[in-house]
């Protein structure tokens, strides 16, 4: 069995191919796996080790190396067998391609409203007939699972989000909608970047589906508190899927 750890956070970083060395030093002599994705806007991270406490332990030192990486919070799940074939730690422009130069700063992101698993709950059991809940990930990640009710935009790529987004709903700029992704990173630019074109009640799930499934199988003892994410989630190494539990399933979407 091994366990993965998915982290990101967007801050400020200077002297990336120091801070590149550094983790790729920690991380190869730990005997991770993974790709680590570093930008001036932050990083986004997937490691994978056979020992967890290992693996906590070099996500805990990356604030060692530099001060914004520190108390990363990051998302575990598990796999079957090494879901990674090496270690491989980039240097990019951005760590989640979007809007190019419409892309919020880092300022806007760290501004934008969250709602957490149990907000989210809350709110749809409340108000859903109210809320579009949309799926900023590619039709292929939502054939895998999603939240009931969720708007797919049809998208191949992240980039193709804004234009998709505006096309369906540009004059309805007065609805409340929930964003949603894998761990939260997309939507921490979709989110800031609908604000600033005037979208007045826009929200993203805060840690995405990965955070909201660890939220309900630690409520497994509260069946009243049910979970509406649907089927498994697609996630971006080998093991393709995971199910309810943060374990490795199926690597084939249902059937439709």
């Amino acid at each position: 069995m091994f366990a993965i750890a998915n982290f990101y956070r967007f801050v400020s970083l200077e002297n990336l191919p120091e801070i590149k060395s550094a983790i790729e030093h920690l991380a190869g002599e730990k005997g991770l796996f993974g790709t680590v994705l570093l930008g001036s806007e932050g990083i986004n991270a997937g490691l994978a080790g056979s020992n967890p406490e290992v693996l906590a332990e070099v996500v805990r030192a990356l604030g060692n190396i530099h001060p914004g990486l520190a108390n990363l919070e990051p998302k575990i799940t598990l796999g079957d067998s090494q879901p990674y074939k090496w270690l491989e730690v980039k240097v990019k422009k951005s760590i989640v391609t979007f809007a190019g130069d419409a892309d919020p700063d880092i300022e806007a992101i760290h501004s934008a409203p969250h709602l957490t698993p149990a907000q989210f709950d809350q709110l749809m059991a409340e108000k859903s007939k109210e809320v579009v809940v949309v799926d900023t990930r590619n039709d292929y990640e939502y054939q895998y699972g999603h939240f009931e009710g969720a708007v797919d935009l049809g998208i191949k790529s992240f980039k193709d989000f804004p234009k998709a987004f505006l096309d369906r709903y540009s004059d309805a700029k007065d609805q409340t909608y929930v964003f949603f992704c894998t761990g939260g990173i997309r939507c921490e630019k979709a989110v800031p970047w609908a604000n600033a074109r005037g979208f007045k009640n826009v929200f993203q799930i805060e840690g995405g589906i990965l955070k909201y499934l660890e939220h309900h199988k630690n409520q497994a003892s509260a069946p009243a508190d049910r979970s509406r994410y649907e089927g498994n989630c697609f996630v971006f190494d080998q093991r393709w899927a995971i199910d309810e539990q943060l374990s490795e399933a199926s690597h084939e979407p249902p059937k439709s």
